[in-house]
Protein backbone atom coordinates (compact mmCIF):
# COMPACT_ATOMS: atom_id res chain seq x y z
CA UNK A 1 0.00 0.00 0.00
CA UNK A 2 1.77 3.64 -1.00
CA UNK A 3 2.08 6.13 1.69
CA UNK A 4 0.91 9.61 -0.60
CA UNK A 5 3.67 12.36 0.16
CA UNK A 6 2.69 14.86 -1.87
CA UNK A 7 0.60 15.43 -5.10
CA UNK A 8 3.44 14.20 -7.54
CA UNK A 9 5.60 11.88 -5.25
CA UNK A 10 4.51 8.51 -3.31
CA UNK A 11 6.63 6.33 -1.42
CA UNK A 12 5.97 2.52 -2.12
CA UNK A 13 7.56 -0.47 -1.05
CA UNK A 14 10.51 -1.71 -2.98
CA UNK A 15 9.66 -4.52 -5.32
CA UNK A 16 11.80 -6.26 -8.04
CA UNK A 17 10.10 -3.89 -11.01
CA UNK A 18 12.08 -0.71 -9.42
CA UNK A 19 15.34 -2.56 -9.50
CA UNK A 20 16.60 -1.95 -12.78
CA UNK A 21 15.39 2.41 -12.18
CA UNK A 22 16.93 2.21 -9.19
CA UNK A 23 20.12 0.56 -10.31
CA UNK A 24 21.02 3.30 -12.87
CA UNK A 25 19.92 6.73 -10.36
CA UNK A 26 22.74 4.55 -8.50
CA UNK A 27 25.15 3.83 -10.90
CA UNK A 28 24.49 7.61 -11.97
CA UNK A 29 25.29 9.34 -8.12
CA UNK A 30 28.65 7.67 -8.04
CA UNK A 31 30.39 8.11 -11.46
CA UNK A 32 34.47 7.72 -11.28
CA UNK A 33 35.98 11.17 -9.76
CA UNK A 34 39.45 10.36 -11.14
CA UNK A 35 42.72 9.83 -9.78
CA UNK A 36 42.32 12.41 -7.20
CA UNK A 37 39.48 11.17 -5.91
CA UNK A 38 38.70 8.01 -6.64
CA UNK A 39 35.27 6.28 -7.57
CA UNK A 40 33.48 3.34 -6.26
CA UNK A 41 32.68 0.29 -7.95
CA UNK A 42 28.63 1.61 -7.61
CA UNK A 43 30.00 3.66 -10.90
CA UNK A 44 28.99 0.39 -12.91
CA UNK A 45 25.32 -0.03 -13.43
CA UNK A 46 26.15 -4.46 -13.28
CA UNK A 47 27.18 -3.76 -10.24
CA UNK A 48 24.58 -1.13 -9.16
CA UNK A 49 22.04 -3.96 -9.85
CA UNK A 50 23.68 -6.58 -8.90
CA UNK A 51 23.36 -5.13 -5.07
CA UNK A 52 20.06 -4.28 -5.87
CA UNK A 53 19.04 -7.47 -6.77
CA UNK A 54 21.07 -9.15 -3.93
CA UNK A 55 18.82 -6.88 -1.73
CA UNK A 56 21.66 -6.70 0.94
CA UNK A 57 19.44 -4.83 2.87
CA UNK A 58 17.57 -6.40 5.94
CA UNK A 59 15.21 -3.57 7.08
CA UNK A 60 12.81 -1.57 5.48
CA UNK A 61 13.17 -0.94 1.47
CA UNK A 62 11.29 2.03 0.13
CA UNK A 63 11.10 3.68 -3.53
CA UNK A 64 9.63 7.43 -4.75
CA UNK A 65 7.80 7.43 -7.76
CA UNK A 66 7.20 10.60 -9.63
CA UNK A 67 3.09 11.73 -10.59
CA UNK A 68 4.74 9.20 -13.95
CA UNK A 69 4.98 6.18 -11.82
CA UNK A 70 8.91 6.20 -12.46
CA UNK A 71 11.00 5.88 -10.11
CA UNK A 72 12.57 9.00 -8.74
CA UNK A 73 15.10 7.77 -5.69
CA UNK A 74 14.85 4.86 -3.30
CA UNK A 75 16.42 3.86 0.12
CA UNK A 76 17.12 0.89 1.88
CA UNK A 77 18.52 -0.46 5.95
CA UNK A 78 19.92 -2.81 7.61
CA UNK A 79 19.23 -3.62 10.74
CA UNK A 80 22.17 -4.52 13.03
CA UNK A 81 23.91 -4.27 16.26
CA UNK A 82 23.80 -5.67 19.59
CA UNK A 83 20.54 -7.89 20.62
CA UNK A 84 18.11 -5.00 22.39
CA UNK A 85 19.75 -2.17 21.10
CA UNK A 86 19.20 -2.59 16.73
CA UNK A 87 21.05 0.08 14.68
CA UNK A 88 19.90 0.59 11.26
CA UNK A 89 22.93 1.34 8.46
CA UNK A 90 21.76 2.93 5.27
CA UNK A 91 25.07 1.90 2.91
CA UNK A 92 26.12 3.87 0.45
CA UNK A 93 24.70 1.83 -1.84
CA UNK A 94 21.21 1.55 -0.47
CA UNK A 95 20.02 4.89 -1.30
CA UNK A 96 20.06 7.86 -4.66
CA UNK A 97 17.91 9.92 -6.05
CA UNK A 98 17.53 11.39 -9.27
CA UNK A 99 19.30 14.92 -9.16
CA UNK A 100 16.10 17.04 -9.80
CA UNK A 101 14.51 17.20 -6.55
CA UNK A 102 17.05 15.12 -4.70
CA UNK A 103 16.39 17.60 -1.65
CA UNK A 104 12.82 17.14 -0.83
CA UNK A 105 12.88 13.29 -2.28
CA UNK A 106 15.56 12.31 0.23
CA UNK A 107 13.58 13.90 3.33
CA UNK A 108 10.17 12.11 2.07
CA UNK A 109 12.10 8.52 2.23
CA UNK A 110 13.83 9.01 5.26
CA UNK A 111 10.47 9.92 7.07
CA UNK A 112 8.87 6.92 5.31
CA UNK A 113 12.18 5.06 7.25
CA UNK A 114 12.63 6.49 10.09
CA UNK A 115 8.70 5.68 10.78
CA UNK A 116 9.41 1.83 10.19
CA UNK A 117 13.01 1.49 12.00
CA UNK A 118 11.19 3.19 15.53
CA UNK A 119 8.39 1.08 15.21
CA UNK A 120 10.62 -1.73 15.47
CA UNK A 121 12.70 -0.23 18.41
CA UNK A 122 15.82 1.15 16.07
CA UNK A 123 16.61 4.15 17.70
CA UNK A 124 20.04 4.54 16.17
CA UNK A 125 20.08 5.44 12.43
CA UNK A 126 23.84 5.87 10.00
CA UNK A 127 23.42 7.22 6.77
CA UNK A 128 26.73 6.74 4.34
CA UNK A 129 27.34 9.42 1.81
CA UNK A 130 30.22 10.14 -0.61
CA UNK A 131 31.80 13.31 -0.33
CA UNK A 132 30.84 15.01 -3.32
CA UNK A 133 27.25 14.80 -2.06
CA UNK A 134 26.91 17.89 -0.41
CA UNK A 135 23.28 18.84 -0.76
CA UNK A 136 22.16 15.15 0.00
CA UNK A 137 25.01 15.65 3.61
CA UNK A 138 23.39 19.15 3.74
CA UNK A 139 19.49 17.46 3.31
CA UNK A 140 20.40 14.60 6.42
CA UNK A 141 21.82 17.52 8.83
CA UNK A 142 18.66 18.96 8.51
CA UNK A 143 16.84 15.70 9.31
CA UNK A 144 18.59 15.99 12.57
CA UNK A 145 22.25 13.94 11.87
CA UNK A 146 25.79 14.63 12.22
CA UNK A 147 29.40 13.47 10.55
CA UNK A 148 30.22 10.55 12.50
CA UNK A 149 32.91 8.93 10.58
CA UNK A 150 35.13 10.28 7.76
CA UNK A 151 36.29 8.08 4.75
CA UNK A 152 39.77 9.65 3.58
CA UNK A 153 41.81 8.70 0.40
CA UNK A 154 45.37 9.52 -0.16
CA UNK A 155 48.18 8.76 -2.85
CA UNK A 156 50.85 6.27 -2.91
CA UNK A 157 53.12 8.55 -2.02
CA UNK A 158 55.76 8.81 1.15
CA UNK A 159 54.51 10.60 3.87
CA UNK A 160 55.98 13.88 4.79
CA UNK A 161 58.78 12.36 8.36
CA UNK A 162 58.61 8.93 7.22
CA UNK A 163 62.36 8.14 7.45
CA UNK A 164 62.93 7.40 10.96
CA UNK A 165 63.94 4.51 13.66
CA UNK A 166 61.00 2.62 14.37
CA UNK A 167 61.04 -0.86 13.30
CA UNK A 168 58.59 -2.43 11.23
CA UNK A 169 57.78 -5.87 10.75
CA UNK A 170 54.71 -7.92 9.83
CA UNK A 171 53.17 -9.32 12.65
CA UNK A 172 53.02 -13.33 14.03
CA UNK A 173 50.36 -15.19 15.23
CA UNK A 174 52.14 -14.82 19.01
CA UNK A 175 51.89 -11.26 18.99
CA UNK A 176 48.00 -11.52 18.99
CA UNK A 177 48.22 -10.76 22.73
CA UNK A 178 49.46 -7.55 22.70
CA UNK A 179 47.90 -6.71 19.54
CA UNK A 180 44.72 -7.36 21.75
CA UNK A 181 45.71 -5.52 23.99
CA UNK A 182 46.26 -2.53 22.04
CA UNK A 183 43.12 -2.96 20.48
CA UNK A 184 40.89 -2.56 24.11
CA UNK A 185 43.25 0.51 24.61
CA UNK A 186 41.64 1.91 21.74
CA UNK A 187 38.23 1.14 22.76
CA UNK A 188 38.62 3.06 26.43
CA UNK A 189 40.22 6.26 24.12
CA UNK A 190 37.00 6.29 22.16
CA UNK A 191 34.75 6.30 25.29
CA UNK A 192 36.88 9.78 26.09
CA UNK A 193 35.50 13.01 25.49
CA UNK A 194 34.88 14.18 23.26
CA UNK A 195 34.07 11.36 21.40
CA UNK A 196 32.14 9.59 24.47
CA UNK A 197 31.41 6.26 22.72
CA UNK A 198 30.65 3.23 24.60
CA UNK A 199 33.62 0.57 24.70
CA UNK A 200 31.24 -1.97 23.09
CA UNK A 201 33.32 -4.94 21.51
CA UNK A 202 33.64 -8.23 20.62
CA UNK A 203 37.25 -9.50 21.65
CA UNK A 204 36.74 -13.00 19.85
CA UNK A 205 35.71 -11.99 16.46
CA UNK A 206 38.72 -9.54 16.37
CA UNK A 207 40.95 -11.81 17.47
CA UNK A 208 39.92 -14.41 14.93
CA UNK A 209 39.59 -11.85 12.17
CA UNK A 210 43.06 -10.82 12.76
CA UNK A 211 44.74 -14.86 13.17
CA UNK A 212 43.08 -14.77 9.47
CA UNK A 213 44.82 -11.56 8.19
CA UNK A 214 48.27 -12.25 9.50
CA UNK A 215 47.77 -16.02 7.33
CA UNK A 216 46.13 -13.88 4.40
CA UNK A 217 48.68 -12.74 1.61
CA UNK A 218 46.41 -10.72 0.50
CA UNK A 219 46.25 -8.71 3.33
CA UNK A 220 48.55 -6.91 5.90
CA UNK A 221 48.78 -6.98 9.44
CA UNK A 222 52.04 -4.54 10.20
CA UNK A 223 53.18 -3.75 13.99
CA UNK A 224 55.67 -1.41 14.97
CA UNK A 225 57.83 -1.67 18.26
CA UNK A 226 60.29 -4.08 19.77
CA UNK A 227 60.38 -8.18 19.77
CA UNK A 228 59.24 -7.44 23.09
CA UNK A 229 57.19 -4.54 22.66
CA UNK A 230 54.59 -3.58 20.55
CA UNK A 231 53.77 0.37 19.97
CA UNK A 232 51.18 0.17 17.24
CA UNK A 233 49.95 -1.35 14.33
CA UNK A 234 47.79 -1.52 11.31
CA UNK A 235 45.54 -3.97 9.34
CA UNK A 236 45.07 -3.28 5.77
CA UNK A 237 42.90 -4.98 3.32
CA UNK A 238 41.64 -4.18 -0.34
CA UNK A 239 38.81 -1.59 -0.28
CA UNK A 240 35.17 -3.26 -0.81
CA UNK A 241 33.91 0.78 -2.53
CA UNK A 242 36.90 1.65 -3.93
CA UNK A 243 38.68 -0.81 -6.58
CA UNK A 244 42.53 -0.10 -6.44
CA UNK A 245 42.64 1.41 -2.96
CA UNK A 246 44.32 -0.48 0.10
CA UNK A 247 42.51 0.90 2.71
CA UNK A 248 43.85 0.60 6.61
CA UNK A 249 41.01 -0.49 8.97
CA UNK A 250 42.16 -0.80 12.53
CA UNK A 251 44.70 1.41 13.31
CA UNK A 252 46.55 1.85 17.21
CA UNK A 253 49.60 3.97 18.75
CA UNK A 254 49.70 3.01 22.23
CA UNK A 255 49.57 6.47 24.31
CA UNK A 256 53.41 6.42 25.67
CA UNK A 257 54.43 6.15 21.94
CA UNK A 258 52.40 9.10 20.15
CA UNK A 259 54.21 11.74 18.73
CA UNK A 260 57.24 9.94 18.30
CA UNK A 261 56.81 9.19 14.64
CA UNK A 262 55.55 5.78 15.05
CA UNK A 263 51.88 5.89 13.50
CA UNK A 264 53.70 8.15 10.50
CA UNK A 265 56.54 4.66 10.08
CA UNK A 266 53.31 2.79 9.59
CA UNK A 267 51.98 4.54 7.60
CA UNK A 268 55.07 4.86 5.24
CA UNK A 269 55.61 1.04 5.84
CA UNK A 270 51.85 0.93 4.14
CA UNK A 271 52.49 2.54 1.40
CA UNK A 272 55.46 0.48 0.48
CA UNK A 273 53.43 -2.63 1.06
CA UNK A 274 50.49 -0.95 -1.36
CA UNK A 275 52.59 -0.24 -4.31
CA UNK A 276 54.61 -3.54 -4.62
CA UNK A 277 50.60 -4.77 -4.59
CA UNK A 278 49.76 -2.68 -7.40
CA UNK A 279 47.40 -0.66 -5.62
CA UNK A 280 46.80 2.70 -6.82
CA UNK A 281 45.44 5.11 -3.19
CA UNK A 282 45.53 4.23 0.64
CA UNK A 283 42.09 4.82 2.59
CA UNK A 284 41.17 4.42 5.98
CA UNK A 285 38.27 6.12 8.30
CA UNK A 286 38.37 7.83 11.59
CA UNK A 287 35.99 8.86 13.87
CA UNK A 288 34.87 12.49 13.15
CA UNK A 289 35.07 13.60 17.13
CA UNK A 290 38.02 11.85 17.42
CA UNK A 291 40.47 14.80 17.33
CA UNK A 292 43.89 13.07 17.56
CA UNK A 293 42.88 10.79 14.22
CA UNK A 294 41.65 13.50 12.73
CA UNK A 295 44.57 15.53 12.31
CA UNK A 296 46.84 12.60 11.53
CA UNK A 297 45.22 11.33 8.78
CA UNK A 298 44.17 14.86 7.21
CA UNK A 299 47.79 15.99 8.27
CA UNK A 300 49.12 12.93 5.77
CA UNK A 301 46.94 13.66 3.19
CA UNK A 302 43.61 11.94 3.34
CA UNK A 303 41.24 13.76 2.01
CA UNK A 304 37.34 12.82 3.31
CA UNK A 305 35.89 10.91 0.30
CA UNK A 306 32.82 9.49 2.15
CA UNK A 307 31.09 10.58 5.77
CA UNK A 308 28.83 8.50 7.48
CA UNK A 309 26.37 10.29 8.81
CA UNK A 310 24.86 9.10 12.23
CA UNK A 311 21.08 10.08 14.17
CA UNK A 312 20.40 8.94 17.53
CA UNK A 313 16.61 9.43 18.04
CA UNK A 314 15.24 9.69 22.37
CA UNK A 315 13.61 6.27 22.99
CA UNK A 316 11.00 7.84 24.48
CA UNK A 317 9.39 8.60 21.41
CA UNK A 318 7.87 5.46 21.02
CA UNK A 319 5.76 6.66 23.99
CA UNK A 320 3.77 8.42 21.03
CA UNK A 321 3.09 5.13 19.15
CA UNK A 322 0.89 4.45 21.96
CA UNK A 323 -2.93 4.82 21.43
CA UNK A 324 -3.86 5.47 24.84
CA UNK A 325 -5.66 8.69 25.16
CA UNK A 326 -4.60 11.53 27.79
CA UNK A 327 -7.30 10.31 30.07
CA UNK A 328 -6.32 6.96 29.72
CA UNK A 329 -2.63 7.78 31.03
CA UNK A 330 -3.61 10.81 33.91
CA UNK A 331 -7.33 9.66 34.92
CA UNK A 332 -7.56 11.72 38.14
CA UNK A 333 -6.86 14.56 35.72
CA UNK A 334 -9.05 13.03 33.39
CA UNK A 335 -12.12 12.95 36.53
CA UNK A 336 -11.33 16.48 38.01
CA UNK A 337 -12.11 17.74 34.64
CA UNK A 338 -15.29 15.93 34.28
CA UNK A 339 -16.47 17.03 37.60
Amino acid sequence: MSVTVSTDVDVVPFEDRFAERAAALLAAAHAPLGEASPGTDLADPAVALAHLNARDADGPAVVALDGAGAVAGFMAASVTGFPGSPQARVRVQQHAAAPEGARAIYRRLYREISGRLTGIGCFEHTVAVSAAHREIITCLVELGFGIDQIKGVRPLTPPRGSAGQTPLRPARTEDLPQLLDLTLELQRFHALAPMLRPALIDLRAIRDDLLAAVGDERRLVLLAGTEGRVEGFVVVDPDSRFPGVATIGIAVVTASARGRGVGTALLSGVVDWAVRCGFRGCGTEWTSANLVSDAFWRGHGFVPARYTLARRIDPRVAWADSHLSYRDLCPEVGRDSAG
